[in-house]
């Protein structure tokens, strides 16, 4: 089985702050972003609170789409923690290579982290396979867009 994507491990609960920096420790590779995750990862941050507020944003935009709260939502976290880079032909998203640089310790670069994966993912398959389970309410992807359950389980209780 394919492994989920960071975001929905970490809105599952599955993932926590410390797996984030791990996963980004593992592709980073600007000394600035390498050093600031690296301390952080001696003093993790609570982010109970944004985990309860992503799984509610994550909810509406897979019932509503995409709103301009939203938008202004993960822009409220990317914004002041993250600088992406983009190279690539310019003339298709085929072949581009992005990364991100985080700007400054005191900002919510863990959040944000989790957000741009989100927004990678809708770039890159939009928001049809993104899913969540009406039987145990975790999210899901890799099933399908016509997928109810992420589980065989939960098709089996849900059906019942």
């Amino acid at each position: 089985m394919k492994r989920e994507f960071l975001f929905v491990r970490f809105a599952n609960k599955e993932t926590g702050v410390s797996e984030v920096i791990d996963e980004f420790l593992e592709f980073t590779e600007d000394d600035h972003s390498r050093e600031i995750a690296s301390r952080t990862r001696n003093n993790l941050p609570e982010i109970s609170l944004f985990l309860r507020d992503f799984r509610n944003a994550l909810a509406d935009i897979i019932e509503n789409g995409i709103s301009q709260r939203f938008i202004n939502y993960v822009d409220s976290y990317m914004k002041p923690s993250l600088t992406e880079y983009v190279e690539g032909s310019g003339t298709s998203r085929t072949g581009e290579e992005r990364w991100i640089v985080l700007k400054e310790e005191d900002t919510p670069w863990v959040e944000a982290i989790v957000c741009y994966n989100l927004m990678l993912y809708i770039r890159t398959y939009g928001l049809k396979e993104l899913k969540l389970c009406p039987v145990c309410q975790k999210f899901f992807t890799n099933k399908g867009k016509y997928a109810k359950y992420c589980t065989e389980a939960c098709k089996i209780q849900g059906k019942t």
